[in-house]
């Protein structure tokens, strides 16, 4: 189990090297072959030490141990992850093993040194062209130090090969055929070698290829924009602005590349904490966005929507920051007048809110005068007060008394909109039952309420005002001796859709509009008394409340008037009452 582990952690070393790094995946490849075929070869030198040499001898046990360091050099890799150390190990391991075994195989006529030829290669294809010229120098040396004591010394034998012309010659082909296998071994690692290395440049020559188009691509979308785009290294200095920097600033491309674009355009208005807080999401490499008043090159101030995104290379190394700014210039001048405007609209509304209140308050005390005035003339004058005088006396006091409710309905329909209540449920046939009581409709009255009305939730005391204010119009105004009025309901989607229906005179299609006008009626004041404000108010409040309100009706065929309430009240469109405003 322990011999299977350590082959399954040297194959997951291999597969640990990136895909991408040919160089130390192709250097690990040969390091297997070459731990393969060297120590197939200096196993055989060991069994052939053993068996031509006395058993116990020097240099059979030391050719065993570096046959064992070349083994325990490949298994041990994985662990200590050093592949340089087990490079080196591996070609002095085989130097070592060729110098012991040239002294005991004829020194400069050995055949083992054919095998220095690959152990050369070996040091260059594994260690690079410096070790690999030490490599080339040790072996020089080695063939120079055994051409001497060949020579000059009896320090050479052949006790591994035997002196017999048949053994040397044995020794020879053995040695050639071995020699050139790990030879073979090495060029095949070179060719393959090779061929990955060309096939992976023209993988990445083709990728290169394809992301060059869709960066012209990008390049071109980026510098055509009409948002201003930067990009900067990571102290904020611009390495890049498109076209859309430039027409937006008015600075070119030379005049920014080099300095920080939000110091550059920031002026004597900008927001100084604004900028503070762009500077320290960019210390902590966080994601910025914010508005921020900047000036141009010709001092032309200008506001743009800042949005600033960390890039963080593959590596985590290198940073840059990318700028995409938008002018928002024309919405920040229309929000502020919007904001002017909304501030003059609150001024007017409370001085209108006054002058209704002052002039209400001052023009009921004249008429309480005059109503008191005409009074104290009657009782003074008592019987003695011509017929005559007592008709226009008593019309004064009607015209006090009507000019007294225009008043009121003024004050009225002022605070109409301004009564915001709490959402409440309800049900509305009570509601409506309730509106009809409070009304005290004649005996002649009929009213029909139907069963479909819904259970809700709204300000039940505005929904009562505008039944209060239908429910007595088509009572007041109904010319029949029997007063028809049916009160229902239609569920409208998201809207509930009331009708008050009577069977009254009816109103013709040209006064279908003036009536929901404030002071506006259909019969003269004497024929009926009307203030001509209760039509106005219900307009109000219903479309407060984001419904409206029509009527359907003829002349001599009683009238419908039909409103929606909105299930939900709907707020204020602010995107149309901006538009409507600023126009």
């Amino acid at each position: 189990m322990r011999l299977f582990k350590v082959f399954k952690n040297s194959e997951r070393y291999q597969n640990s090297i990136p895909a991408d790094d040919l160089i130390a995946r192709q250097r690990y490849r040969l390091f297997r072959t070459t731990t393969l075929t060297a120590g197939s070869v200096i196993f055989y030198a060991f069994i052939q030490a053993l068996f031509v040499v006395e058993v116990g001898n020097f240099s059979g046990i030391l050719i065993g141990l570096l046959d064992l360091v070349l083994v325990v050099n490949y298994f041990s890799l994985p662990y200590h992850r050093n592949h340089r150390l087990s490079y080196y190990v591996i070609v002095l391991a085989a130097f070592t093993t060729l110098h012991i075994i040239s002294y005991y195989s004829g020194g400069i006529r050995a055949s083992a040194i054919m095998y220095m030829a690959g152990t050369m290669l070996l040091g260059y294809m594994l260690l690079g062209n410096f070790a690999g010229r030490i490599v080339f120098g040790l072996i020089a040396l080695h063939v120079i130090f055994f051409w001497y004591i060949t020579e000059n010394t009896n320090w050479i034998s052949n006790v591994l090969i035997g002196d017999s012309p048949e053994m040397i010659n044995f020794d020879y082909l053995s040695t050639f055929f071995l020699a050139m296998l790990i030879l073979s071994a090495q060029m095949n690692y070179l060719e393959s070698g090779k061929n990955v290395v060309i096939e992976r440049i023209t993988e990445q020559r083709n990728e290169l290829r394809e992301k060059n188009k869709e960066l012209h691509k990008l390049s071109i979308v980026a510098s055509k924009a009409d948002n201003a785009i930067v990009i900067t290294d990571h102290q904020g200095v611009a390495e890049w602005v498109n076209d859309g920097f430039v027409r937006l600033t008015g600075f070119s491309f030379e005049e920014v590349v080099g300095k920080k674009p939000h110091i550059l355009l920031q002026g004597k208005a900008t927001d100084q904490k604004t900028l503070s807080e762009l500077e320290e999401a960019m210390s902590k490499h966080q994601p910025f966005s914010g508005e921020v008043l900047k000036v141009k090159k010709d001092f032309t101030p200008f506001w743009t929507q800042v949005t600033m995104t960390p890039i963080t290379s593959d590596d985590g190394v290198e940073e840059r920051f990318i700028f995409i700014e938008s002018d928002i210039t024309p919405r920040k001048k229309a929000e502020d007048k919007m904001n002017r405007y909304m501030k003059n609209l609150e001024k007017t509304n409370a001085e209108l809110d006054k002058f209704a209140y002052v002039v209400s308050h001052d023009l009921k005390a004249p008429l309480r005068a005059i109503g008191n005035l005409t009074g104290w003339i009657e009782e003074d004058m008592g019987e003695r007060l011509p017929l005559e005088i007592k008709d226009h006396f008593n019309t004064i006091k009607g015209r006090v008394v009507r000019m007294e409710g225009l008043i009121n309905g003024i004050l009225d329909y002022t605070k109409a909109s301004k009564k915001a209540g709490e959402l409440l449920p309800f049900a509305s046939d009570e509601l409506v039952r309730e509106s009809i009581d409070l009304i005290g409709p004649p005996a002649n009255a009929i009213i029909n309420v139907r069963d479909n009305l819904p259970k809700m939730k709204a300000e039940r005391v505005k929904l009562q005002q505008v039944f209060l204010n239908l429910i007595h119009n088509a009572i007041k105004y109904n010319d029949k001796e029997d007063i028809q009025v049916e009160i229902g309901c239609e569920d409208n989607g998201d809207a509930w859709r009331f009708f008050v229906r009577d069977n009254g005179p009816g109103i013709e299609a040209r006064y279908h509009e003036k009536i929901f006008v404030i002071f506006q009626t259909l019969n003269a004041r004497d024929e009926v008394e009307s203030r001509g404000v209760g039509l106005a108010i219900v307009k109000k409040i219903i479309e407060e409340e984001g419904g409206k309100i029509w009527v359907d009706s003829e002349k001599g065929k009683g009238a419908t008037f039909y409103f929606t309430w909105p299930k939900v009240k709907k707020e204020v469109d602010e995107a149309l009452f901006l538009e409507d405003a600023l126009a």
